[in-house]
């Protein structure tokens, strides 16, 4: 009997965030596809595709946080040498407005823009092309809810998953939509580091920031 095939879409910011609010920092250096390998059941199915969404904080350069976009860089390119699919988006300017009594504000707020709509369409392009029989969906924003609600009439014998980064809830509306839920376990993410250094095709690529260090 073949195999499920299983394709894994993270949000990067819904893990990032998951991860920075763990406060330890050497978990961000996340090995996706090794993560994505504790998710499946190895016996009866396999990894079809891991895809990664996000996008780099170029805004940041010539500032003291310039680190992040060198961090973040070099997180792409450990991910794309282990055969992670990366995808990413922009932010935008927005402009933020507070009213109140005797009181008015404004503000310039930076937006990831492109990341939700870049998963969805993913999926929902993978399913057509019968790449996963299991989609697993690694994030909690409600921007997904279309996507289970369209495509699982579409695909009745595809199953669509929904998955919370570590110690983080789920959100009742997708966990009513979804075929089912699954939780990323803090002993899943230590089993899934890079190493110091990333090698691919015989040269480094990609080594892990001092502020990552365990």
């Amino acid at each position: 009997m073949p195999k499920e095939r299983v394709a894994v879409y993270f949000d990067g910011f819904n893990m990032y965030h998951a991860l920075h609010d763990l406060n330890e920092p050497f978990l961000k250096w996340l090995n996706l596809q090794d993560l994505s390998k504790l998710l499946i059941q190895r016996r009866s199915q396999v990894l079809a595709k891991v895809a990664y969404f996000s996008a780099v904080a170029h805004y940041f350069q010539n500032t003291e946080n310039e680190g992040r976009i060198r961090r973040h860089e070099s997180y792409i390119r450990a991910l794309e040498a282990k055969g992670v699919e990366c995808h990413l988006g922009n932010f935008a300017k927005r402009d933020h407005y507070y009213r109140g009594k005797g009181y008015r504000a404004k503000w310039l707020r930076r937006e990831e823009k492109q990341t939700d709509v870049a998963i969805a369409v993913h999926v929902t392009s993978d399913a057509f092309n019968d790449l996963f029989d299991k989609a697993l969906i690694v994030s909690l924003d409600t921007d997904m809810l279309p996507v289970f609600r369209v495509l699982k009439p579409q695909f009745p014998n595809k199953k669509f998953i929904t998955v919370a980064p570590p110690a983080r809830a789920h959100h009742r509306d997708l966990l009513t939509l979804a075929d089912d839920h699954m939780v990323i376990k803090r002993s899943q993410l230590t089993k899934s580091l890079f190493g110091a250094r990333v090698v691919k095709d015989g040269s480094v690529v990609a080594y892990r920031p001092k502020a990552y260090a365990p």
